[in-house]
């Protein structure tokens, strides 16, 4: 239902900024739109998608705020030392005990910064 009425939404707004048909058909458009407006089956249909938007946009809401709390608790779980050592890609070679720096990517430009690393 809503996309019926987004398309007859963006229908009626494209023929009216689209017409060339002079100010009496502008005036006849909008006063036609007037009247559909005024009707009450249309305000009721406009309040019960206005509704259902809302309540839409509550339950996103909702989720995305429970999920991102679970994210949260699971990441807070995780605050234990691992035994695998942590490589710091930004760190000088040998800034750290074992630490190594792989060869570049085959085919890529070796950088001013980091040592030559003969390739295997």
């Amino acid at each position: 239902m809503l996309k019926k009425l987004t398309l007859v939404a963006g229908f009626g707004a494209g023929y009216v900024l689209g017409a060339k048909a002079g100010k009496e058909r502008y005036a006849e458009i909008e006063a036609k739109f007037r009247q559909t407006a005024g009707m009450p089956a249309v305000q009721d249909a406009t309040a019960s998608v206005k509704q259902a938007a809302t309540s839409l946009a509550d339950t996103a809401k909702t989720t995305v705020t429970e999920k991102a709390q679970a994210v949260s608790d699971k990441v807070s779980e995780k605050t234990t030392p691992t035994a695998e050592p942590v490589i710091d890609l930004g760190a000088p070679v040998g800034a750290t005990t074992g630490a190594t720096r792989a060869a570049p990517m085959a085919g890529a430009a070796p950088s001013a910064t980091a040592p030559d690393v003969p390739r295997p």
